[in-house]
């Protein structure tokens, strides 16, 4: 049994690559001036390399199952290129870290304040800092989605397998509310300046 959040969202690329790519037909067809063709092929090589996978990966992914906690951050749009089309090969997601759940002492729920551009307003985002029994520590973006249903059942997962959650500002019980989050986090930073 596996849980899995945030995933390729590949219909949505498909239906903005046939977008593109019929762009592209009606000016490869049209005879407006002599470079109308080459604009036309430059756009399908646009809609196959960057269109195609960089609308259907998500810059990070995490899954849990049985015995490991995988990650994966597409840190530049070159390695959201590359495991676009990894997983269109294997048929599956290559995770860049791999831990053990056995090996994890606990994992610490917080969050970082983030200018969001290009309003200049600050979002957040939820961490786990995840904490291991040979003392290092592993960071990384927790609530990818939307879908907050695939994410608290990966976390009522993970602590059914006996991984424990430090929660000091109640953020994983908040997400079970449906309300939005940023609020939340909003309310919690005006009252630790205060």
């Amino acid at each position: 049994m596996e849980k899995i959040v945030g995933r390729p969202k590949l219909k949505s690329a498909l239906i903005y690559t046939v977008l593109t790519l019929v762009a592209a037909w009606i000016l490869f067809d049209s005879h407006a001036w002599q470079g109308m063709r080459i604009v036309a092929l430059v756009l399908v090589i646009v809609a196959f390399v960057i269109i195609l996978p960089g609308v259907s990966y998500c810059q990070m992914m995490w899954k849990v199952d049985e015995h490991h906690l995988l990650y994966t951050y597409h840190h530049t749009f070159l390695d959201k290129i590359i495991s676009f089309y990894q997983f269109i090969w294997h048929r599956q997601p290559i995770y860049q870290m791999k831990l053990c759940l056995d090996q994890i002492d606990y994992i610490y729920v917080t969050y970082n304040g983030v200018p969001r551009f290009p309003f200049g307003g600050i979002g957040y985002d939820l961490l786990f800092e995840t904490h291991m029994f040979d003392g290092s520590i592993y960071t990384f973006e927790a609530l990818v989605t939307r879908d907050r249903k695939s994410f608290n059942k990966a976390i009522v997962f993970m602590q059914s397998k006996g991984i424990n959650f430090k929660d000091p500002y109640d953020i994983l019980e908040y997400l079970k509310t449906g309300q939005y989050l940023s609020y939340y986090l909003e309310e919690l930073e005006a009252s630790h300046h205060d």
